[in-house]
């Protein structure tokens, strides 16, 4: 394996639509590690910005911060050109941000229904008005295209119907800026179909999407602009259009090669199954 040269840091790209989010020269440090180093990206309405990178390059640390469960250490928050600061999950729920994480946040003895609304609970006096909720979630399973019983508890749905409702959810808390942690890993590709299928909808309504994964036929296949994140700093981002998928790992991995050892082959593999 010959190596040539370092990757070198080529110049951020910046959407030109109506930007949803501006994080500007945002650091985090925990003892004896900088998981983010001067991270900055922006997010606009109608676009999906992959976000990449090899574990530990700070992509949970970020989208914990934008989800307000860890708050950074400096630098600036904008949502929708306002200086905004994240001091709690409900925070970002009030600013219009939904996390999906790959652990889902769903009660699986509650119904699809009670999850949906869970704290939010619509009132009738001092009775939960069953009937509006169900409504509700007629409603926003009709947006997704959905055919799901809001009774049903969610402990009998598959992964792939969890997965909906945390969407449904999202939809429900008048969500602008999604963000998506892996939400492919445990999908079979019938089910990753539907999903790319919801998410093209959602783009088309006007919500910016941030999707996060190692499978790097899906950044080519959903993404408008890939950001690359190594050792907590944002190397590049570039629209899908100007990469391919050999530039990409190069960057992921930090190093340019002319050609490829049999062990880094099957690291590629590992980032992209």
């Amino acid at each position: 394996l010959v190596y040539l040269k370092s990757i070198s840091m080529p110049e951020l790209v910046t959407p030109t639509q109506n930007t949803l989010l501006q994080v500007k020269h945002l650091s985090k440090s925990f003892p004896g590690v900088r998981a983010l180093d001067e991270v900055s990206l922006e997010l606009a309405a109608g676009e999906v910005l992959a976000m990449v990178g090899e574990n530990g390059a700070g992509k949970s640390t970020l989208i914990k911060i934008l989800g307000g469960a860890q708050q950074a250490d400096s630098g600036d928050l904008i949502i929708q050109g306002k200086s905004t600061f994240i001091s709690s999950p409900a925070a970002a729920q009030l600013l219009g941000i939904s996390i999906i994480y790959q652990e889902f946040n769903l009660i699986p003895d509650l119904s699809v229904r009670e999850n949906i609304f869970l704290g939010r609970e619509h009132r009738s006096g001092f009775f939960i008005d069953e009937e509006k909720e169900r409504d509700g979630v007629d409603a926003l399973f009709k947006q997704l295209g959905l055919d799901l019983d809001p009774e049903r508890p969610c402990r009998e749905l598959s992964i792939a119907e969890q997965q909906l409702v945390e969407i449904a959810k999202a939809l429900s808390l008048d969500a602008r800026i999604l963000v998506m942690d892996e939400p492919s890993a445990t999908l079979t590709q019938q089910e990753v179909d539907r999903l790319f299928k919801i998410i093209y909808d959602l783009k088309a309504k006007g919500m910016g999407i941030i999707y996060i994964s190692h499978r790097l036929e899906e950044v080519f296949e959903v993404g408008d602009r890939v950001m690359v994140l190594r050792d907590g700093q944002n190397v590049v981002t570039k629209s899908v259009a100007e990469l391919d998928r050999t530039q990409l790992i190069e960057w992921m991995v930090g190093r340019a090669a002319w050609s490829l050892h049999h062990s880094d082959a099957m690291r590629c593999d590992a980032m992209d199954p």
